[in-house]
């Protein structure tokens, strides 16, 4: 055999070191970025050869449109945007992505709505005319604003909605008076904002919950944790969505499965890593099922049966 016939051989364990796995998240200051870091760190530890690591992204919908177009093969993103994308409604009416696939469910993000704790206001409907940041125009965090504020009557273009670089500067300085978010707890952008000034969260609970709730599964009853963040003794009622890694079906199954493996098979420690975040899903059994808005990827399905066969699940 000749020599050169080797090289691809001989290349391969190289070129394959060169060009670890990507998984498209959010900003790099956001938890989806540190989220995905500390699972391919673990995943690492667990298969040596395993190497992955996250990509910065402006978040859900270009992870979505990234996967579509098949420049990525694994993203984390919200639960409401992949159940809308699998099926084709909302912003994907017409475009459905029917070949999505969960891998499996990372934590919960409730929905955020934070207000001045010495502030006028204390109800939804009187946002309808304050100066409020309901996030990046298009992005997930608005649109899941949005559809809470539709429930009250309230349309896009009647509200006053801003877009500050520093939401917490801006809330304490009374610029704006409320906040949205769409996050894990604790959050950096939130105690920033305890520390300038005494904040609290607007509760969504009763008939509004209820209502924004109906037909849409991705939406499930939550709380603010309490004694998190200054001043802030009690749960606060939300909803939430979760976060989700995600692929497609055409991704092979063998790889889906190391990659799922890997990455939680050391989940006792990453729970250590992280004890501290409020809403990890630190259970495997809450990990998969009803939570997932896209149907499970085969290479994960088997992992789970696998650890249901030996009573972890």
């Amino acid at each position: 055999m000749k020599i050169w016939s080797l090289l691809p051989l001989i290349l391969a364990p190289s070129l394959q070191a060169a060009s670890p796995l990507k998984i498209d998240t959010g900003s790099e200051q956001g938890i989806y970025y540190q989220m995905a870091k500390e699972f391919c760190r673990l995943a690492h530890e667990q298969d040596e050869d395993m190497r992955c690591q996250p990509n910065a992204t402006s978040g859900s919908l270009e992870n979505l449109d990234r996967l579509a177009r098949k420049k990525s093969d694994y993203a984390i993103v919200q639960s409401d945007w992949l159940y809308q994308a699998s099926k084709g409604e909302g912003a994907f009416a017409g475009a459905p992505q029917p070949g999505l696939k969960s891998l499996f469910a990372t934590h919960a993000e409730p929905f955020t709505l934070m207000i001045r704790a010495d502030g006028d206001i204390t109800r939804l409907e009187q946002l309808k005319t304050a100066p409020i940041d309901l996030g990046l125009k298009g992005s997930g965090t608005r649109k899941t604003a949005l559809a809470l504020m539709a429930v009250v009557g309230s349309r896009e273009q009647d509200l006053d909605l801003k877009s500050v670089g520093n939401v917490a500067e801006a809330l304490c300085d009374k610029r704006i008076d409320a906040v949205a978010l769409v996050i894990g707890h604790p959050n950096r952008m939130v105690l920033d904002a305890a520390k300038r000034c005494p904040i609290t969260f607007m509760a969504i609970e009763g008939a509004v919950r209820d209502q924004l709730i109906k037909g849409r599964p991705y939406y499930q009853p939550s709380r603010i944790p309490a004694r998190i963040y200054p001043g802030n003794t009690k749960p606060v009622p939300t909803f939430a969505i979760a976060a989700t890694l995600v692929s497609r079906e055409d991704v092979s199954e063998a790889d889906v499965y190391r990659l799922t493996k890997a990455m939680l098979g050391q989940q006792i420690q990453f729970n250590e890593q992280t004890y501290g975040y409020a809403n990890l899903f630190h259970r495997a059994r809450n990990k998969t099922g009803a939570v997932l808005m896209a149907p499970q990827h085969a290479g994960a399905a088997r992992y789970f049966a696998e650890l249901k066969a030996a009573g972890k699940l």
